[in-house]
């Protein structure tokens, strides 16, 4: 079993990472008999107080004008900024004047978006 701090940044990390590795750590094929919460035992409560502790990273896309599809957030003049895009539609905007209610906002949408069910 991974550290705490594994397993969070592999749940920050998206785009299929939280499934490749419960995958590969269980020495499955694919998760449809199986749980996430046999590989991963970090709390939403203990990812929020990771990225309050070590930051956000930005989103690879930190731009509105971005065409890629998913979840976007960045910082930009003191503010976070988040929404998602998909075919080439903007929607969910958000805007936060306070850092640790956008970086919660954010990291509960990441993990949500890891697919894993455990929120």
């Amino acid at each position: 079993m991974a550290n705490k701090e594994k397993q969070i940044k592999i749940l920050l990390g998206g785009r299929g990472r939280a499934y490749d590795y419960a995958c590969q750590t269980l020495g499955v094929d694919n998760m449809k008999h199986h749980s996430y919460a046999d590989v991963f035992t970090v709390s939403e409560a203990e990812v929020y107080e990771y990225i309050l502790e070590n930051g956000l990273t930005e989103s690879e896309d930190t731009s509105k004008d971005s065409l890629k599809e998913g979840f976007h957030y960045y910082e930009e003049d003191r503010k976070w900024h988040t929404f998602f895009r998909e075919r080439n539609y903007i929607f969910d905007e958000k805007s936060f004047d306070d850092a640790i209610e956008a970086k919660k906002y954010i990291a509960g949408r990441l993990i949500r978006l890891a697919g894993t069910g455990l929120y």
